[in-house]
């Protein structure tokens, strides 16, 4: 079967040959189903729209587990602390394979200390000593 084309009472076929057809032919063809075409458009819309729902579900799994692990890894250097605090050293903990965690905690950052910056040869009007 063969898909036409109607264009200005021309018919073509899809072979790409070019075949006259009567007027009645063409005028049966130009009905346009505007339910058919909504319908169809739809059914892509919701089609685009199910990837973009399945896609933020995978999103949202990925987060899940990064929050997960970034607690696991909190846990694990709470836990690695207080093994130090209870005693143990780095080097014992890292020779029975407990080495240190991935993650360490954070640390409270301390007021930086104000500091005047040293000030440069140039700012301190010295001169380069030239020797002729």
């Amino acid at each position: 079967m063969y898909s036409l084309l109607r264009v200005s009472g021309c018919v073509f076929q899809q072979s790409g040959r070019l075949k006259i057809r009567s007027a009645k032919l063409s005028a049966m063809s130009t009905r346009i189903d505007a339910e058919k075409i909504e319908h169809e458009l739809q059914q892509r819309l919701n089609n685009r729209m199910d990837s973009v729902r399945e896609l933020v579900k995978s999103r949202q799994k990925v987060s899940d587990a990064r929050d997960a692990l970034g607690a696991a890894e909190d846990e694990d250097a709470r836990r690695y602390q207080a093994a130090l605090a209870a005693g143990w050293t780095v080097d014992e903990l890292r020779s029975a394979g407990l080495g240190e965690p991935e993650k360490k905690l954070r640390v409270r950052k301390r007021a930086a200390r104000s500091t005047t910056p040293t000030p440069k040869a140039s700012e301190q009007g010295e001169q380069p000593a030239h020797h002729g």
